[in-house]
């Protein structure tokens, strides 16, 4: 009975303990050394037979090396024949165990990973952990004892675990290291806070790559090639093979030393251990610790992730979102408003609501600002002597967030190639011809007794192994590699490039609105629904009542202390940095944020600016507390004291909000009769609307009491304060390119948090929609009758009727040619909710929810108000539908999506390499200060540009991303703020898929053709001159060299590529050339067929190699097939630079050509003689085999130039 364990993790399939064989019981030793004695027994005991012990004794070594080699590619093998499944754990160091590790992800390879114990010492405080190995440098444990895992068989490998889900009360009471054995504890359970990264020796590299599958087998056939005297030919053949593994193996120490350097030195940082201060190495950090972290002038990046426990920071976490708006970080206590959120439990991980992550600070992101905290808290640490904020070390070194991104650049690295299952299926579909044409020279040979056998069965196999070229794996390693190049250049970033050509196949383009197709530029128009709070002469709309809208220097004081309050803008340096629309809104109103470096909270107060009219009335507005905006909430909130410029006149208190209209509608006390009527209109009209509120506080309840007060609470009895409209205008080049992406027949889908009526408007805009020759339709829930149905776009109008259609799911696909269908995130939620009363099972839900989305998520072409779960949830029912997905957002509310569609592109809008914050200067208002400020924002910007242009000039091999380019929200991030990106990224995806589609057919017309002509040669006792397959063999390497380096076509076709080599049109293709070229090899044998001698020794099979009239015409036939078979299959427009334009590869084939013609002419002799050609017998052979060879080449071109125009007519 073995032990039986699984595993609990995402990343891992299952997990089989192993225990080594002894030496002499191991499968790859004991038979073999039988057949070695045996081998020597026969030669002793038949000394005079010099076959049999030799045979006996070469195939015994070469079944050892394949059952060595086999070990060494498959761990399945490698298992079976060196180890045996675990019947017991046995704690004991000198007992050998291994663990046999299956990832999830398929392009990843089982491991045999060493299992390890930790001592009993250790194993104190750590939940009797036991046993543990590592993988892609996570450790995976069993926390069970030994007599529990023999005796249960269910216990289960789980991720290390760190102290990142305990309750907030226990992170609160904390006192850190207590000791110096809990810290040693602590050192062997979780290591060093460092990402360790060994560089591999160039020799180990190089083995490694030396006994892979394909370089072993290539290897074998060279050896074949030089049994039949072709030493140059494999030898030139292996050295490039050995020069491309060790390119490789370079490039691979390459990229480790680039991961290297990405590393931060170790800096100083003080720690809270046995009761005090003390300062140690960050990489000394273990969790559990108290640490000090705040912003210095060494630009401080954060060691590890922590929790914020005292103290606030302002973070830029562009590192791993490719936001670079900064973020505002505040202690945990904030979130904690009574006794019973004390016992909740952190939730910062994947796979929870991640409430918490306002109060992390993860490793990598760099410290902007951090704010003086105050040791009048509950903490029973005490103040760090360097003024920093506390935090509590949850994770370290891999465990951390960077750590994830860190592996994801490393281990995805290491598969820069195309689909290797392809290449595999089509070697082996080009195999059963090979073995076709081997089996008939077989036939034909075995039966002339004049014939070596051992030749005869040596060209058996290398008719068969010509079907596997060596190039083969060069070339295809190369088409992503250079893409991956080119993307560099275009600020593209890529983490993952095996995603590179499913960008070719890419079907659906959903798109993020707000920052991704409208731009954040934005343009405030004032604020609207207030008549009832003004005079009328302060009106400044033409249209009377309630939509007009109030310029920004005429609102009341309610509205403007809600602008000036209710945000989380940051002063960084003397200057603004956060949300463009906070501040736009800021800025218009002539309100600027000051310093407040004495308040304990790291809030910044705002105050009249120089040019506004409420110096008067306001000294400053200080927010005391805030609740962050939330996409799930859809809304933002914060606590201020309102300081008045008159010192007799009383501060006062205020809850200040704003957020979705619909959201906030039921918290307003006094809500107008127009509330839906004046905020629709906006929204239908393409503007940004956000409704403002407030409440006055009685002034009874301190600071403290406040912060403690709940959010839903305070959010309540709100005085409406008007709708804010902004104007988002569109990104210059978006109409531009969703028109592209529509004309080239892609499905394009708007996926936004933002209002229905607005996403409407704008995808009308930009042309997603039909505009006004279809009714839009909004799919909305019925509060009335627990269902959703479909309602007309109600703009606000008093006149205009909804008009409504009953929800049917199966209508939705007809629905969709009458109207432009928008589905709402609370429809979803319904649609969510029904499941749900259908089922009991989490996972049943959410199949039948899928099911559900799956007949709806094409039809629509708007989702709004849609949460980030939602936004995953489409992508997946898009995926399901067998379409291939990109998703264009940013990597903050769009992580989940980003990472389900099979090209998820997070876009910064930033036009600095170092994701520079959005900043304008603090102390101006309006004007021509503030496009001062975006002047120099823009030439900073231009500067950046044209430095990393430069870089990447002069760096062409940079094939691994850094830290800091690429974000671990998508495997593509962009630097560009431009939609464009999707274009690029389709063109570029398309390019690497044709440039692979036609490798392989070029290899396998080849590859048949060479089947043939070996064969065909062969029967007839004709060979091929060393210096005739060296010269070749030169001539195709060129060739695929300058095939893999065309570039992109510039225009987005709507023809699309073929998926894969095994479609319809590529099959017919490869098919019907190779019937032609074999109809002209036959026609080129039978003209040579007069000058076959039989007699003639120099035509005998076993012979040594001597030009004849045969290979003469069979060599200028096969030369002029090669090429033709590189012309005819260059793909060119409209998926890639055309022939004519791929100026090497088009000089290469016309030199080919000029060459071939030269020689069958005979005008210049030293090239045929360089070719070991003899002059053609006469004239009319001369003629015939020219002709020939021109037939060969119309026909080809002419049938491959046929099959593509029936394609494209067809598409």
């Amino acid at each position: 009975m073995v032990v039986k364990v699984g595993v609990a993790d995402p990343e891992l399939t299952s997990v089989a303990l192993y225990t080594s064989l002894p030496w002499p019981m191991r499968l790859d030793l004991l038979p073999f050394t039988f057949l070695y004695v045996t081998a020597v027994y026969l030669y002793t005991v038949r000394p005079e037979d010099d076959v049999v012990p030799w045979v006996f004794g070469a195939f015994s070594v070469f079944w050892h090396a394949l059952a060595v080699l086999s070990a060494e590619w498959s761990v399945d093998v490698r298992c079976w024949m060196t180890c045996t499944r675990l019947i017991t754990v046995v704690q004991d160091e000198r007992f050998k165990m291994l663990a046999k590790v299956e990832p999830s992800l398929t392009m990843l390879s089982k491991q045999l990973c060493e299992c390890h114990f930790m001592s009993k010492d250790k194993t104190k405080g750590t939940k009797g952990l036991t046993l543990w190995f590592s993988f892609q440098n996570l450790k995976f444990c069993l926390y069970e004892d030994v007599e529990t895992i023999n005796r249960s068989g269910e216990s289960q490998f789980r991720r290390l675990d760190f102290p990142s889900n305990a309750t907030l009360e226990s992170y609160l009471k904390s006192e850190g290291i207590k000791s110096k054995e809990e810290l040693q504890q602590a050192k062997d359970k979780w290591g060093k806070n460092d990402f360790e990264l060994p560089m591999p020796k160039f020799y180990e590299l190089l083995k490694e790559q030396l006994v892979a599958p394909f370089f072993v087998f290539q290897f074998f056939c060279m050896l074949l090639w030089c049994l039949d005297e072709y030493m140059y030919y494999s030898l030139m053949t292996l050295l490039m093979l050995v020069i491309f593994e060790c390119t490789v193996v370079k490039q691979r120490q390459q990229n480790m030393s680039t991961l290297l350097h990405m590393r931060r030195a170790p800096q100083p940082c003080l720690v809270y251990r046995q009761s005090k201060w003390t300062q140690v190495s960050s990489d000394e950090l273990v969790p559990g610790d108290i640490c000090s972290i705040g912003h210095n002038e060494r630009d401080t990046v954060v060691p590890c992730d922590l929790l914020l426990l005292r103290g606030n920071c302002v973070v830029n976490e562009s590192m791993l979102s490719g936001e670079s708006v900064p973020l505002r970080k505040e202690a945990v206590g904030a979130s904690i408003v009574n006794d019973a959120e004390q016992l909740k439990n952190l939730e910062i991980d994947d796979g929870s609501s991640m409430k918490h992550k306002r109060h992390v600070l993860y490793g990598g992101t760099k410290v902007l600002q951090h704010s003086t905290p105050s040791s009048k808290d509950s903490l029973r640490v005490s103040s760090p002597p360097d003024g920093g904020c506390v935090g509590f070390v949850l994770k370290t070194g891999f465990g951390t967030t960077q750590g994830s991104l860190m592996r994801t650049i490393l281990y995805s690295s290491q598969r820069v190639t195309a689909n290797n299952s392809e290449a595999m299926w089509f070697i082996v579909l080009l195999l059963n011809f090979a073995v076709a044409a081997a089996a008939f020279v077989l036939s034909q040979g075995i039966n002339d007794p004049t014939r070596n056998q051992f030749k005869l069965f040596l060209h058996c196999v290398m008719i068969i192994t010509s079907v596997v070229p060596p190039e083969l794996p060069m070339e295809l390693s190369l088409a992503v590699t250079n893409s991956l190049i080119a993307l560099t250049k275009s600020n593209i970033f890529c983490t993952e490039p095996f995603r590179i050509p499913f960008a070719g196949r890419i079907d659906v383009c959903c798109f993020d609105k707000t920052g991704t197709l409208t731009s954040d530029e934005l343009k405030l128009h004032g604020v609207a629904g207030l008549e009832a709070h003004v005079e009328p002469d302060k009106y400044r709309g033409k249209r009377g009542g309630e939509l007009d809208i109030i310029a920004p220097e005429q609102l009341p004081l309610d509205t403007e202390l809600v602008l000036a309050g209710c945000q989380s803008l940051v002063l960084l340096n003397g200057q603004v940095a956060g949300d463009p629309l906070e501040m736009t809104a800021v800025r218009n109103i002539n309100w600027c944020l000051t310093s407040n470096e004495g308040r304990a909270q790291g809030l910044p107060s705002v105050q009249p600016s120089f040019f506004s009219d409420r110096r008067g009335e306001i000294q400053a507005v200080d927010i005391v507390h805030s609740f962050s905006f939330s996409s799930e909430l859809k809304r933002m909130t914060t606590i201020v004291c309102v300081r008045k410029a008159d010192n007799d006149e009383q501060d006062e208190q205020r809850v200040l909000t704003k957020g979705a209209p619909e959201v906030l509608e039921s918290v307003f006390i006094n809500k107008p009769s127009y509330y839906r009527r004046v905020y629709r209109h906006y929204a239908s009209k393409g503007c940004r609307v956000l409704a403002l509120g407030f409440r006055v506080l009685s002034g009874e309840l301190s600071t403290d009491q406040l912060r403690c007060k709940p959010r839903d609470e305070l959010e309540s009895e709100l005085t409406f304060a008007g709708f804010l409209v902004l104007d988002c205008p569109l990104k210059d080049d978006t109409k531009r390119t969703i028109r592209e992406l529509m004309i080239s027949k892609h499905k394009v889908t708007m996926v936004t948090g933002d209002n229905p009526l607005t996403a409407c408007d704008v995808a009308r805009q930009v042309g997603i929609n039909a505009g006004y020759s279809k009714q839009p339709l909004v799919l909305t829930p019925n509060a009335e009758s627990g269902s959703v149905e479909w309602k007309s776009i109600d703009d606000g109008s008093p006149d205009v009727e909804d008009e409504t259609i009953p929800f049917n799911v199966d209508e939705v696909e007809k629905m969709q040619v009458q109207y432009d269908l928008c589905v709402t995130g609370e429809a979803l939620s319904t649609l969510y909710k029904q499941q749900e009363d259908k089922c009991d099972d989490n996972a049943a839900v959410l199949e039948g929810f899928l099911a559900v989305l799956e007949k709806m998520c094409l039809c629509a072409t708007v989702f709004a108000r849609t949460s980030p779960q939602q936004k995953e949830h489409l992508i997946m029912a898009m995926n399901r539908c067998g379409k291939t997905t990109a998703m264009c957002g940013d990597g903050t509310n769009d992580v989940g999506a980003l990472k389900q569609a099979h090209i998820g592109i997070s876009i910064v809008n930033s036009s600095s390499s170092e994701n520079t914050p959005h900043v304008v200067d603090s102390g101006r208002g309006s004007g021509s200060a503030g496009q001062s400020g975006l002047r120099n924002r823009r030439q900073a910007g231009h500067r950046s540009v044209r430095e990393m242009q430069q870089s990447l000039s002069s760096s062409d091999d940079a094939q691994i991303v850094r830290l800091g380019d690429a974000s671990i929200a998508s495997p593509f991030t962009s630097k560009s703020s431009s939609i464009r990106v999707i274009k690029k990224l389709i063109r570029q995806g398309r390019c690497t898929l044709v440039t692979t589609i036609q490798m392989y057919k070029i290899l396998g017309i080849n590859c048949l053709i060479t089947a043939y002509y070996l064969s065909s040669l062969f029967i007839h006792g004709v060979k091929n001159g060393d210096q005739q397959l060296t010269i070749s063999g030169l001539s195709i390497a060129m060739f695929f060299l300058f095939l893999s380096r065309a570039k992109p076509a510039r225009k987005l076709s709507h023809q699309r590529p073929p998926s894969g080599v095994f479609c319809m049109s590529v099959m017919v293709s490869i098919f019907g050339q190779f019937v032609i070229h074999l109809a002209f090899l036959a026609a080129a044998l039978h003209v040579a067929q007069p000058f076959i001698e039989p007699g003639d020794p120099a035509m005998h099979p076993d012979g040594n190699f001597t030009p004849n009239v045969v290979n003469s015409i069979m060599f200028l036939m096969s030369s002029i097939m090669q090429v033709n078979t590189f012309v005819a299959n260059y793909r060119g427009q409209p998926f890639m630079e055309g022939f004519w334009e791929n100026k090497l590869f088009c000089r290469s084939a016309l030199f080919n050509y000029a060459v071939l013609a030269a020689v069958i002419s005979e005008i210049f002799t030293p090239i045929n003689a360089m070719l070991e050609l003899v002059a053609m017998p006469n004239q009319e052979t001369q003629l015939v085999v020219a002709a020939l060879m021109t037939g060969d080449t119309i026909v080809t071109l002419a049938f491959e130039y046929a099959v593509q125009m029936i394609v494209f007519v067809s598409t």
